[in-house]
């Protein structure tokens, strides 16, 4: 696609901010369903989508082809009646932007094989009542051209391994799921790996077979670095996007001290090999580490261009859509709570009478307030600083503002969760992670 020809469109329709977003998309999936092996989908899509805007309106078009590109812009012109008081645009960047070309169609069939081979061991466990193996390799590749004269292209791949196991007793059923989310997951899954993957799954299934109720009250939390990284993007980061700020519980906290000295929240999308890292935001920002809480201090929101201008500093490279068909919004990519010096086997001593979180469910937050409640997806008794036995259907609560005040350990166990979509009015991949924390929070059975 030439420089030239979408200089040309940019220049044909008027106001602050104009911008061209071009998308391709190559999707294929793989399934090993319930003992079949069900055949690949194959999915190749191409768009586009026109945007024009001011401070007070958003004309915004999406066409789901890429035929009659000028026809389209002309009439999107038109129907807006946007030809008025056009500034020149002149872009830079290169002369000519093509699409990545890469098809991961080729690499998916050497992969039925290996999926069929799980099953065998899946069928040694009577217990499992029914599975979903699925390999998901995706590649989106984007250009966008704009009125702030920046014309570039990118691609991201958002490629997943995961396992679902089911199992049914005494009425009650549980599903427990495993993930393998790199970028580079087709170089690097070996029977080895989804075998592992799969072990893992069926040894979390197994436990959770047999639980005892969970304690009440006020006490001792472990949340494990397997677990933390929810309520980090839940309570923490939502409420630090810019566009949310209204309804935040954080708003007017800008510069104050927020929580315990210990504590730094980072969101950073230039992480290499997690699923979906991106060197521009879809508005041509370039994406940058951005510390939110530093050495306890409430240092930065996250921001577009656009919140950026109100509060007089620069975009963090947060502005991004879940597709062609949708405006851009402040978003998260990766965000994390940075690991500390303690180590776990350290911190479980520390406990005598509490409980270690090892998988969340459900949740709700209070936006205003800062009140959580989260579910307890797979924790642990722990008796005389010791893990114990299994521990089912119970919920945590608290206060994040006050629960950020007094975490009393953080580990040095980092570790992503790199496999989950936002859903914040559009769905976005997203990762996050904490290392293993001490709190003290509300424990509820259920």
């Amino acid at each position: 696609m030439r420089k030239a020809f979408i200089n040309n469109l940019l220049n044909s329709f008027s106001w602050e901010y104009r911008e061209l977003f071009f998308e391709k998309w190559e999707k294929v999936t793989l399934n090993l369903l319930n003992w079949n092996i069900e055949s690949p989908t194959i999915i190749e899509e191409s768009w586009f989508s026109i945007l024009s805007r001011s401070w007070e309106n958003t004309y915004f078009k999406s066409i789901g082809w890429l035929d009659d590109i000028e026809k389209e812009v002309l009439s999107f012109r038109d129907t807006y009646n946007l030809s008025q008081n056009i500034s020149e645009i002149n872009l830079s960047g290169p002369d000519n932007l093509e699409f990545v070309e890469k098809k991961i169609s080729d690499d998916i069939l050497k992969f039925a094989e290996i999926l069929l081979s799980l099953k065998e061991i899946i069928s040694e466990y009577r217990f499992i009542t029914s599975y979903n193996v699925v390999l998901w390799l995706a590649l989106k590749s984007f250009i966008v051209a704009n009125s702030s004269g920046n014309l570039t292209q990118d691609s991201g791949y958002y490629n997943t391994f995961y396992i679902v196991l089911n199992w049914e007793k005494d009425g009650n059923s549980e599903e427990i799921m495993e993930k393998i989310t790199w970028t580079d997951i087709v170089d690097n899954l070996t029977w080895e790996l989804l075998k592992e993957t799969l072990k893992k799954a069926i040894l979390k299934l197994e436990k959770s077979l047999n639980w005892v109720k969970s304690p009440s009250g006020l006490m001792d939390v472990i949340i494990g670095n397997e677990a933390g990284g929810t309520i980090i993007h839940e309570a923490v980061g939502h409420w630090l996007e810019a566009d949310l700020l209204n309804s935040s519980v954080y708003k007017w906290k800008l510069w104050q001290k927020v929580a315990a000295s210990i504590v730094n929240v980072v969101d950073n999308p230039t992480i290499c090999n997690l699923r979906w890292n991106y060197n521009f935001d879809h508005e041509w920002n370039i994406a940058k580490k951005t510390y939110l809480i530093k050495d306890w201090i409430l240092v930065s929101y996250l921001h577009n261009t656009k919140t950026g201008e109100v509060f007089g500093v620069d975009s963090t490279g947060h502005w991004r859509r879940e597709s062609y068909k949708y405006t851009t919004l402040v978003r998260m990519w990766s965000t994390y709570l940075e690991w500390w010096k303690d180590k776990k086997e350290d911190l479980i001593k520390k406990v005598k009478d509490g409980i270690y979180v090892s998988s969340m469910g459900w949740w709700q937050v209070n936006t205003v307030t800062g009140d959580f409640v989260f579910q307890v997806g797979l924790g642990y008794r722990i008796i005389d600083w010791k893990i114990g036995e299994v521990i089912r259907w119970a919920n945590i609560s608290g206060n994040w503002p006050e629960m950020l005040q007094n975490i009393e350990w953080i580990c040095d166990d980092l570790e992503y969760f790199d496999g989950w979509t936002c859903g914040k009015w559009q769905q976005m991949p997203v990762s996050d992670a904490t290392p293993t924390i001490l709190v003290k929070l509300k424990v509820t059975p259920k």
